[in-house]
Protein backbone atom coordinates (compact mmCIF):
# COMPACT_ATOMS: atom_id res chain seq x y z
CA UNK A 1 0.00 0.00 0.00
CA UNK A 2 3.05 2.36 -0.04
CA UNK A 3 1.91 3.32 -3.94
CA UNK A 4 -1.22 4.75 -1.79
CA UNK A 5 -0.02 6.11 1.48
CA UNK A 6 3.18 7.42 1.57
CA UNK A 7 4.85 8.01 5.96
CA UNK A 8 6.22 11.17 6.66
CA UNK A 9 9.47 10.01 7.09
CA UNK A 10 9.72 8.39 3.91
CA UNK A 11 11.40 9.15 0.98
CA UNK A 12 9.83 10.52 -1.64
CA UNK A 13 7.91 8.47 -4.29
CA UNK A 14 10.01 9.16 -7.81
CA UNK A 15 6.90 9.95 -10.09
CA UNK A 16 8.71 7.67 -12.79
CA UNK A 17 9.29 4.27 -11.22
CA UNK A 18 5.14 4.56 -9.93
CA UNK A 19 4.64 5.29 -13.41
CA UNK A 20 6.59 2.48 -14.90
CA UNK A 21 5.30 0.09 -11.92
CA UNK A 22 1.90 0.82 -12.36
CA UNK A 23 2.28 0.27 -16.96
CA UNK A 24 4.24 -3.31 -15.65
CA UNK A 25 0.86 -4.22 -13.80
CA UNK A 26 -1.28 -3.05 -16.06
CA UNK A 27 0.62 -4.82 -19.24
CA UNK A 28 -0.88 -8.31 -18.21
CA UNK A 29 -4.17 -7.25 -17.60
CA UNK A 30 -4.24 -5.12 -20.93
CA UNK A 31 -3.15 -8.32 -23.42
CA UNK A 32 -5.72 -10.78 -21.16
CA UNK A 33 -8.41 -7.81 -21.67
CA UNK A 34 -7.43 -7.86 -25.40
CA UNK A 35 -7.66 -11.78 -26.07
CA UNK A 36 -10.89 -11.76 -24.54
CA UNK A 37 -12.25 -8.98 -26.88
CA UNK A 38 -11.16 -11.37 -29.38
CA UNK A 39 -12.58 -14.07 -28.50
CA UNK A 40 -16.05 -12.88 -27.48
CA UNK A 41 -16.08 -11.14 -30.68
CA UNK A 42 -15.60 -14.77 -32.72
CA UNK A 43 -15.28 -17.87 -30.80
CA UNK A 44 -12.63 -19.09 -33.33
CA UNK A 45 -9.47 -17.07 -34.09
CA UNK A 46 -6.73 -19.57 -34.45
CA UNK A 47 -7.43 -22.76 -36.37
CA UNK A 48 -7.84 -25.31 -33.14
CA UNK A 49 -8.67 -22.85 -30.35
CA UNK A 50 -11.84 -22.54 -28.82
CA UNK A 51 -12.98 -20.64 -25.43
CA UNK A 52 -17.00 -20.08 -24.59
CA UNK A 53 -17.93 -16.99 -24.52
CA UNK A 54 -19.34 -16.60 -21.24
CA UNK A 55 -15.34 -17.60 -20.02
CA UNK A 56 -14.25 -15.10 -22.44
CA UNK A 57 -16.41 -12.34 -21.00
CA UNK A 58 -15.46 -13.33 -17.51
CA UNK A 59 -11.93 -12.93 -18.99
CA UNK A 60 -12.62 -9.38 -19.97
CA UNK A 61 -14.52 -8.27 -16.83
CA UNK A 62 -11.40 -9.53 -14.99
CA UNK A 63 -9.12 -7.86 -17.12
CA UNK A 64 -11.34 -5.01 -16.55
CA UNK A 65 -11.81 -4.44 -13.01
CA UNK A 66 -8.32 -5.29 -12.25
CA UNK A 67 -6.67 -2.14 -14.92
CA UNK A 68 -9.57 -0.13 -12.87
CA UNK A 69 -8.53 -0.79 -9.86
CA UNK A 70 -4.59 -0.33 -10.72
CA UNK A 71 -5.80 2.80 -12.40
CA UNK A 72 -7.44 3.84 -9.21
CA UNK A 73 -4.29 3.48 -7.18
CA UNK A 74 -2.41 5.22 -9.19
CA UNK A 75 -4.89 7.88 -9.55
CA UNK A 76 -5.53 8.13 -5.50
CA UNK A 77 -1.47 8.50 -5.23
CA UNK A 78 -1.45 11.36 -8.10
CA UNK A 79 -4.02 13.22 -5.59
CA UNK A 80 -2.36 12.74 -2.97
CA UNK A 81 0.91 14.11 -4.11
CA UNK A 82 -1.03 17.49 -6.17
CA UNK A 83 -3.08 17.89 -2.41
CA UNK A 84 0.00 18.05 -1.07
CA UNK A 85 2.31 20.29 -3.44
CA UNK A 86 -0.41 22.60 -3.15
CA UNK A 87 -1.13 22.71 0.45
CA UNK A 88 2.29 22.79 1.27
CA UNK A 89 4.07 24.53 -0.76
CA UNK A 90 2.19 27.11 -3.25
CA UNK A 91 1.23 30.73 -2.46
CA UNK A 92 -2.15 31.08 -2.54
CA UNK A 93 -1.55 34.36 -3.96
CA UNK A 94 0.78 32.95 -6.23
CA UNK A 95 -1.42 30.13 -8.22
CA UNK A 96 1.55 29.63 -11.14
CA UNK A 97 3.51 28.33 -8.56
CA UNK A 98 1.77 25.11 -8.59
CA UNK A 99 3.44 24.00 -11.81
CA UNK A 100 7.29 23.90 -11.14
CA UNK A 101 8.07 24.82 -15.21
CA UNK A 102 5.42 27.56 -14.59
CA UNK A 103 7.62 28.69 -11.65
CA UNK A 104 11.16 28.23 -13.48
CA UNK A 105 9.70 30.58 -16.13
CA UNK A 106 10.92 27.33 -18.51
CA UNK A 107 8.18 25.52 -20.28
CA UNK A 108 9.00 22.34 -22.03
CA UNK A 109 6.77 21.71 -25.49
CA UNK A 110 5.21 17.94 -25.75
CA UNK A 111 7.54 14.86 -24.56
CA UNK A 112 8.33 11.82 -25.20
CA UNK A 113 6.01 10.40 -23.36
CA UNK A 114 3.19 11.80 -25.40
CA UNK A 115 4.59 10.13 -28.98
CA UNK A 116 4.73 7.11 -26.88
CA UNK A 117 1.08 7.71 -25.64
CA UNK A 118 0.41 8.13 -29.23
CA UNK A 119 1.98 4.95 -30.60
CA UNK A 120 0.11 2.84 -27.83
CA UNK A 121 -3.43 4.77 -29.03
CA UNK A 122 -2.05 4.00 -32.72
CA UNK A 123 -1.79 -0.11 -32.41
CA UNK A 124 -4.69 -0.37 -29.89
CA UNK A 125 -6.96 1.62 -32.42
CA UNK A 126 -5.51 -0.90 -35.52
CA UNK A 127 -5.75 -4.21 -33.48
CA UNK A 128 -9.69 -3.25 -32.40
CA UNK A 129 -10.26 -2.46 -36.67
CA UNK A 130 -8.17 -5.50 -37.73
CA UNK A 131 -10.21 -7.69 -35.09
CA UNK A 132 -13.48 -6.06 -36.42
CA UNK A 133 -13.05 -6.04 -40.38
CA UNK A 134 -11.57 -9.94 -40.03
CA UNK A 135 -13.81 -11.27 -37.17
CA UNK A 136 -17.24 -9.40 -37.80
CA UNK A 137 -18.12 -7.56 -41.25
CA UNK A 138 -16.90 -11.21 -43.11
CA UNK A 139 -19.67 -13.08 -40.71
CA UNK A 140 -22.19 -10.24 -41.15
CA UNK A 141 -21.74 -10.08 -44.99
CA UNK A 142 -22.24 -14.16 -44.87
CA UNK A 143 -25.62 -13.32 -43.25
CA UNK A 144 -26.22 -10.48 -45.46
CA UNK A 145 -25.81 -7.28 -43.94
CA UNK A 146 -24.07 -5.19 -46.29
CA UNK A 147 -24.25 -1.99 -43.94
CA UNK A 148 -21.45 -4.04 -42.13
CA UNK A 149 -19.06 -2.69 -44.54
CA UNK A 150 -19.21 0.77 -42.95
CA UNK A 151 -17.06 -0.87 -39.90
CA UNK A 152 -14.43 -0.33 -43.05
CA UNK A 153 -13.81 2.97 -41.81
CA UNK A 154 -12.11 2.17 -38.90
CA UNK A 155 -8.76 0.51 -40.32
CA UNK A 156 -9.39 3.67 -43.03
CA UNK A 157 -9.03 5.87 -39.54
CA UNK A 158 -5.84 3.78 -38.16
CA UNK A 159 -3.57 4.39 -41.01
CA UNK A 160 -4.51 8.11 -40.94
CA UNK A 161 -3.35 8.08 -37.13
CA UNK A 162 -0.20 5.78 -37.31
CA UNK A 163 0.93 8.56 -40.33
CA UNK A 164 0.72 11.35 -38.15
CA UNK A 165 2.24 9.40 -35.19
CA UNK A 166 5.34 8.51 -37.86
CA UNK A 167 5.46 12.29 -38.68
CA UNK A 168 4.90 13.04 -35.01
CA UNK A 169 7.71 10.80 -34.27
CA UNK A 170 9.91 11.82 -36.94
CA UNK A 171 9.79 15.52 -35.85
CA UNK A 172 10.39 14.74 -31.93
CA UNK A 173 13.57 12.69 -33.70
CA UNK A 174 14.75 15.79 -35.24
CA UNK A 175 13.68 18.77 -33.20
CA UNK A 176 13.59 17.32 -29.32
CA UNK A 177 12.12 19.11 -26.83
CA UNK A 178 11.73 23.01 -27.12
CA UNK A 179 12.31 25.44 -24.08
CA UNK A 180 10.13 28.64 -23.97
CA UNK A 181 11.66 30.66 -21.62
CA UNK A 182 9.50 33.18 -20.53
CA UNK A 183 11.07 37.09 -20.02
CA UNK A 184 8.78 37.63 -16.78
CA UNK A 185 6.92 35.40 -15.12
CA UNK A 186 3.69 35.19 -14.99
CA UNK A 187 2.40 36.90 -18.16
CA UNK A 188 -0.04 40.03 -16.90
CA UNK A 189 -3.28 40.32 -18.14
CA UNK A 190 -3.32 43.47 -19.86
CA UNK A 191 0.52 43.16 -20.15
CA UNK A 192 2.60 41.06 -22.61
CA UNK A 193 3.53 37.80 -23.13
CA UNK A 194 7.49 37.68 -23.91
CA UNK A 195 10.27 35.68 -24.35
CA UNK A 196 12.20 33.20 -26.22
CA UNK A 197 11.01 29.89 -27.66
CA UNK A 198 14.57 27.63 -27.80
CA UNK A 199 14.96 25.13 -30.31
CA UNK A 200 17.72 22.42 -30.70
CA UNK A 201 18.39 22.74 -33.55
CA UNK A 202 19.25 25.53 -36.78
CA UNK A 203 15.54 26.05 -38.46
CA UNK A 204 15.60 26.99 -41.90
CA UNK A 205 11.57 27.56 -43.12
CA UNK A 206 10.74 27.68 -46.68
CA UNK A 207 8.29 30.46 -46.48
CA UNK A 208 8.74 32.15 -42.38
CA UNK A 209 7.73 30.74 -39.16
CA UNK A 210 4.24 31.27 -37.72
CA UNK A 211 3.32 32.21 -33.95
CA UNK A 212 0.12 32.20 -32.38
CA UNK A 213 -1.18 32.58 -28.73
CA UNK A 214 -4.91 31.57 -28.25
CA UNK A 215 -6.71 31.32 -25.06
CA UNK A 216 -9.16 28.60 -24.33
CA UNK A 217 -11.59 27.29 -22.31
CA UNK A 218 -11.59 23.16 -21.91
CA UNK A 219 -14.32 21.69 -21.02
CA UNK A 220 -15.50 17.96 -20.30
CA UNK A 221 -19.14 16.67 -20.67
CA UNK A 222 -20.86 13.67 -20.23
CA UNK A 223 -21.30 10.84 -17.74
CA UNK A 224 -18.18 9.03 -16.72
CA UNK A 225 -18.18 6.25 -19.35
CA UNK A 226 -19.31 8.79 -22.03
CA UNK A 227 -17.19 11.84 -21.34
CA UNK A 228 -16.28 14.00 -24.25
CA UNK A 229 -13.79 17.32 -24.03
CA UNK A 230 -14.19 20.00 -26.40
CA UNK A 231 -12.54 23.67 -26.68
CA UNK A 232 -13.52 26.84 -26.78
CA UNK A 233 -11.26 29.93 -28.39
CA UNK A 234 -11.83 33.23 -26.22
CA UNK A 235 -9.25 34.83 -28.32
CA UNK A 236 -6.46 34.68 -30.65
CA UNK A 237 -3.81 36.93 -31.95
CA UNK A 238 -0.73 35.26 -34.44
CA UNK A 239 2.28 36.48 -36.38
CA UNK A 240 4.41 35.33 -38.79
CA UNK A 241 8.11 35.59 -38.91
CA UNK A 242 10.89 35.65 -41.83
CA UNK A 243 12.84 32.99 -42.21
CA UNK A 244 16.62 34.56 -41.09
CA UNK A 245 15.37 34.23 -37.12
CA UNK A 246 18.50 34.33 -34.61
CA UNK A 247 20.92 31.42 -33.85
CA UNK A 248 22.21 31.72 -30.72
CA UNK A 249 24.26 28.42 -31.12
CA UNK A 250 25.83 26.88 -34.21
CA UNK A 251 23.05 24.54 -34.15
CA UNK A 252 20.15 25.90 -32.33
CA UNK A 253 17.25 29.15 -33.06
CA UNK A 254 15.73 31.52 -30.73
CA UNK A 255 12.38 32.47 -31.40
CA UNK A 256 10.97 35.78 -29.92
CA UNK A 257 7.95 36.28 -29.03
CA UNK A 258 6.10 38.87 -27.73
CA UNK A 259 1.78 39.26 -27.67
CA UNK A 260 0.05 41.91 -25.76
CA UNK A 261 -2.91 40.57 -23.76
CA UNK A 262 -5.75 42.15 -23.25
CA UNK A 263 -6.98 42.70 -19.85
CA UNK A 264 -11.08 41.18 -19.78
CA UNK A 265 -9.52 37.98 -20.34
CA UNK A 266 -9.83 34.65 -17.64
CA UNK A 267 -7.13 33.51 -15.90
CA UNK A 268 -4.61 30.28 -16.72
CA UNK A 269 -5.79 27.11 -14.79
CA UNK A 270 -2.62 25.26 -12.98
CA UNK A 271 -4.00 22.15 -13.77
CA UNK A 272 -3.57 19.90 -17.37
CA UNK A 273 -7.82 19.24 -17.57
CA UNK A 274 -10.86 21.37 -17.63
CA UNK A 275 -10.51 25.41 -17.40
CA UNK A 276 -8.52 28.05 -18.83
CA UNK A 277 -5.05 27.77 -21.23
CA UNK A 278 -3.12 29.98 -22.80
CA UNK A 279 -1.45 27.93 -25.43
CA UNK A 280 1.13 29.57 -27.15
CA UNK A 281 2.50 27.41 -30.85
CA UNK A 282 5.12 28.05 -33.17
CA UNK A 283 5.10 25.92 -36.71
CA UNK A 284 7.22 26.41 -39.36
CA UNK A 285 6.74 24.35 -43.04
CA UNK A 286 10.60 22.72 -43.31
CA UNK A 287 12.47 20.69 -45.91
CA UNK A 288 11.90 17.14 -43.87
CA UNK A 289 9.23 16.84 -40.70
CA UNK A 290 7.50 19.86 -40.26
CA UNK A 291 8.56 22.05 -37.29
CA UNK A 292 5.46 22.31 -33.97
CA UNK A 293 5.76 23.01 -30.82
CA UNK A 294 3.54 23.87 -28.18
CA UNK A 295 3.30 25.66 -24.64
CA UNK A 296 0.98 25.87 -21.64
CA UNK A 297 1.72 29.97 -20.68
CA UNK A 298 0.81 30.90 -17.44
CA UNK A 299 -1.10 34.20 -17.83
CA UNK A 300 -2.52 35.94 -14.55
CA UNK A 301 -3.95 39.15 -13.62
CA UNK A 302 -1.43 40.99 -11.56
CA UNK A 303 -2.00 44.19 -9.73
CA UNK A 304 0.81 46.04 -10.94
CA UNK A 305 1.42 44.96 -14.12
CA UNK A 306 4.50 45.90 -15.64
CA UNK A 307 4.25 48.11 -19.23
CA UNK A 308 4.56 46.18 -22.11
CA UNK A 309 7.96 46.65 -23.61
CA UNK A 310 9.49 47.38 -27.02
CA UNK A 311 8.50 44.14 -29.44
CA UNK A 312 11.44 42.22 -30.54
CA UNK A 313 10.00 40.59 -32.97
CA UNK A 314 8.87 43.67 -35.34
CA UNK A 315 12.17 43.33 -36.87
CA UNK A 316 11.54 39.94 -38.04
CA UNK A 317 7.76 40.23 -39.07
CA UNK A 318 6.61 39.66 -42.60
CA UNK A 319 4.10 42.05 -44.67
CA UNK A 320 0.38 40.69 -45.40
CA UNK A 321 1.09 40.68 -48.58
CA UNK A 322 3.69 37.82 -47.93
CA UNK A 323 1.57 36.52 -45.67
CA UNK A 324 -1.46 36.37 -48.20
CA UNK A 325 1.06 34.20 -50.68
CA UNK A 326 1.66 31.73 -47.94
CA UNK A 327 -1.78 30.90 -46.58
CA UNK A 328 -2.72 31.12 -50.19
CA UNK A 329 -5.64 33.38 -49.52
CA UNK A 330 -8.32 33.09 -52.24
CA UNK A 331 -9.90 36.89 -51.60
CA UNK A 332 -9.56 38.85 -53.96
CA UNK A 333 -9.53 42.93 -53.54
CA UNK A 334 -10.05 45.43 -56.29
CA UNK A 335 -9.66 49.42 -56.75
CA UNK A 336 -13.03 50.98 -57.90
CA UNK A 337 -13.16 54.12 -60.34
CA UNK A 338 -15.86 55.60 -57.76
CA UNK A 339 -13.02 55.97 -54.80
CA UNK A 340 -14.47 52.54 -53.40
CA UNK A 341 -13.15 48.82 -53.26
CA UNK A 342 -14.29 45.24 -54.17
CA UNK A 343 -13.96 42.30 -52.50
CA UNK A 344 -14.31 39.07 -53.54
CA UNK A 345 -15.24 35.45 -51.21
CA UNK A 346 -14.92 33.20 -53.76
CA UNK A 347 -16.55 29.77 -53.11
CA UNK A 348 -14.88 26.37 -51.52
CA UNK A 349 -11.68 28.65 -50.45
CA UNK A 350 -10.89 26.53 -47.59
CA UNK A 351 -10.83 22.95 -49.01
CA UNK A 352 -8.97 21.82 -46.01
CA UNK A 353 -11.92 22.56 -43.93
CA UNK A 354 -14.60 21.75 -46.23
CA UNK A 355 -13.26 18.44 -46.88
CA UNK A 356 -12.88 17.67 -43.16
CA UNK A 357 -16.43 18.68 -42.82
CA UNK A 358 -17.75 16.50 -45.40
CA UNK A 359 -16.16 13.61 -43.95
CA UNK A 360 -17.73 13.84 -40.93
CA UNK A 361 -20.97 14.24 -42.50
CA UNK A 362 -21.30 11.47 -44.73
CA UNK A 363 -19.88 9.31 -41.51
CA UNK A 364 -22.48 10.84 -39.62
CA UNK A 365 -24.86 10.07 -42.42
CA UNK A 366 -23.35 6.27 -42.52
CA UNK A 367 -24.82 6.16 -38.91
CA UNK A 368 -28.26 6.75 -40.19
CA UNK A 369 -28.28 4.65 -42.90
CA UNK A 370 -27.35 1.87 -40.25
CA UNK A 371 -29.88 2.72 -37.48
CA UNK A 372 -32.67 2.72 -40.84
CA UNK A 373 -31.00 -0.80 -41.51
CA UNK A 374 -31.70 -1.88 -38.40
CA UNK A 375 -35.04 -0.54 -37.36
CA UNK A 376 -33.96 1.73 -34.93
CA UNK A 377 -36.92 3.26 -33.02
CA UNK A 378 -38.21 6.65 -35.09
CA UNK A 379 -37.33 9.47 -32.29
CA UNK A 380 -34.11 8.23 -33.10
CA UNK A 381 -33.87 8.35 -36.15
CA UNK A 382 -35.66 11.61 -36.10
CA UNK A 383 -33.05 13.30 -33.90
CA UNK A 384 -30.02 11.91 -36.02
CA UNK A 385 -31.48 13.22 -39.39
CA UNK A 386 -32.18 16.70 -37.48
CA UNK A 387 -28.63 17.01 -37.20
CA UNK A 388 -27.74 15.77 -40.71
CA UNK A 389 -29.71 18.06 -42.30
CA UNK A 390 -27.78 20.66 -40.14
CA UNK A 391 -24.26 19.37 -40.70
CA UNK A 392 -25.16 19.19 -44.85
CA UNK A 393 -26.38 22.20 -45.00
CA UNK A 394 -22.63 23.69 -43.04
CA UNK A 395 -20.99 21.32 -45.81
CA UNK A 396 -23.10 23.06 -48.99
CA UNK A 397 -21.80 26.58 -47.51
CA UNK A 398 -18.77 25.77 -47.11
CA UNK A 399 -18.14 24.79 -50.46
CA UNK A 400 -20.83 27.04 -52.65
CA UNK A 401 -21.31 30.09 -50.66
CA UNK A 402 -19.43 33.41 -52.34
CA UNK A 403 -19.76 36.70 -51.13
CA UNK A 404 -19.04 40.02 -52.74
CA UNK A 405 -18.78 43.36 -50.67
CA UNK A 406 -18.49 46.93 -52.22
CA UNK A 407 -17.47 49.74 -50.07
CA UNK A 408 -17.41 53.16 -51.39
CA UNK A 409 -18.06 56.75 -49.14
CA UNK A 410 -22.29 55.79 -50.06
CA UNK A 411 -22.16 52.94 -48.10
CA UNK A 412 -22.11 49.19 -48.69
CA UNK A 413 -23.44 46.68 -50.58
CA UNK A 414 -23.26 42.88 -49.69
CA UNK A 415 -24.14 40.15 -51.83
CA UNK A 416 -24.09 36.54 -51.23
CA UNK A 417 -24.77 33.52 -53.62
CA UNK A 418 -24.99 30.37 -53.98
CA UNK A 419 -25.33 28.91 -57.59
CA UNK A 420 -27.96 30.97 -58.79
CA UNK A 421 -29.40 32.06 -56.02
CA UNK A 422 -28.62 35.85 -54.52
CA UNK A 423 -29.30 37.48 -51.78
CA UNK A 424 -28.09 41.52 -52.10
CA UNK A 425 -28.68 43.99 -49.06
CA UNK A 426 -27.42 47.90 -48.67
CA UNK A 427 -26.31 50.33 -45.92
CA UNK A 428 -25.63 53.84 -45.94
CA UNK A 429 -22.86 55.12 -44.06
CA UNK A 430 -25.23 56.85 -41.79
CA UNK A 431 -26.36 53.53 -40.80
CA UNK A 432 -23.23 52.20 -40.02
CA UNK A 433 -21.08 52.49 -36.71
CA UNK A 434 -18.81 49.91 -37.21
CA UNK A 435 -17.07 46.77 -39.00
CA UNK A 436 -15.09 44.21 -36.89
CA UNK A 437 -14.08 40.65 -37.10
CA UNK A 438 -15.01 37.91 -34.76
CA UNK A 439 -14.55 34.35 -34.31
CA UNK A 440 -16.36 32.19 -36.06
CA UNK A 441 -16.07 28.54 -36.87
CA UNK A 442 -12.90 26.20 -35.60
CA UNK A 443 -11.17 22.95 -36.63
CA UNK A 444 -9.46 21.69 -33.94
CA UNK A 445 -6.84 24.34 -33.23
CA UNK A 446 -7.42 26.33 -36.73
CA UNK A 447 -9.75 29.77 -36.24
CA UNK A 448 -11.85 31.14 -39.00
CA UNK A 449 -13.28 34.77 -38.35
CA UNK A 450 -16.59 36.37 -40.15
CA UNK A 451 -16.69 39.71 -40.77
CA UNK A 452 -19.48 41.88 -39.50
CA UNK A 453 -21.20 44.84 -39.52
CA UNK A 454 -22.78 46.93 -36.87
CA UNK A 455 -25.69 49.33 -37.32
CA UNK A 456 -26.61 52.46 -35.60
CA UNK A 457 -29.41 50.68 -34.32
CA UNK A 458 -27.19 48.13 -32.29
CA UNK A 459 -28.18 45.48 -35.28
CA UNK A 460 -25.50 43.09 -36.51
CA UNK A 461 -24.98 41.49 -39.84
CA UNK A 462 -22.63 39.17 -41.73
CA UNK A 463 -20.57 40.79 -44.36
CA UNK A 464 -18.08 37.25 -45.23
CA UNK A 465 -17.73 33.89 -43.31
CA UNK A 466 -14.52 31.74 -42.61
CA UNK A 467 -11.49 34.12 -43.42
CA UNK A 468 -8.71 31.64 -42.26
CA UNK A 469 -6.11 34.02 -40.54
CA UNK A 470 -6.77 36.84 -38.21
CA UNK A 471 -4.39 39.14 -39.75
CA UNK A 472 -5.92 38.84 -43.17
CA UNK A 473 -9.27 39.55 -41.32
CA UNK A 474 -8.49 43.02 -39.61
CA UNK A 475 -6.43 43.83 -42.86
CA UNK A 476 -10.03 43.53 -44.39
CA UNK A 477 -11.77 45.29 -42.11
CA UNK A 478 -9.14 48.11 -42.27
CA UNK A 479 -10.06 47.84 -45.97
CA UNK A 480 -13.46 48.64 -45.97
CA UNK A 481 -13.27 51.33 -43.45
CA UNK A 482 -10.58 53.34 -45.12
CA UNK A 483 -13.03 53.20 -48.66
CA UNK A 484 -15.85 54.34 -46.72
CA UNK A 485 -14.09 57.82 -45.40
CA UNK A 486 -12.91 58.10 -48.36
CA UNK A 487 -13.56 61.49 -50.10
CA UNK A 488 -16.02 61.83 -52.96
Amino acid sequence: MGLIFKDADSKPVDPKTVRNRTILLSLPFAIVGLLALVLVLHDEIVSGFRMEKQMATGLLSVAIVCGGLIALIFGISAKKQALKLSVSETDPDKPWLEREDWASGRIASSSRKAVLLLWIFAAFWCAVSAVICLAVVPQQLHEGNPVALIALIAPVIGLAIVSFALNTTLAWGKFGRSIFKMSAVPAALGGALAGEIQVKTKLQPQHGLHLCLSCVRRTTTGASNNRHASEQILWQDEKWLRADLPHPEFNATGIPVFFKLPDHLPESTASPGDGIHWRLEASAELRGPNFHAAFDAPVFKLLEPAAPSDDPTLQYQISLDEIRQQIHSGIQVKDLPDNGKEFIFPAGRNPGFASGATIVCLIWTGIIALLIWKRAPLPFLLVFSAIDVLMTAFVFDLWFRRSRVVANPEGLMVQRAWFALKKDQRFQTSEIRSIASDVGATAGHAVYYDLKIHTRDRKEFLLAKNVNRQPEADWLVRQMITALKRPT
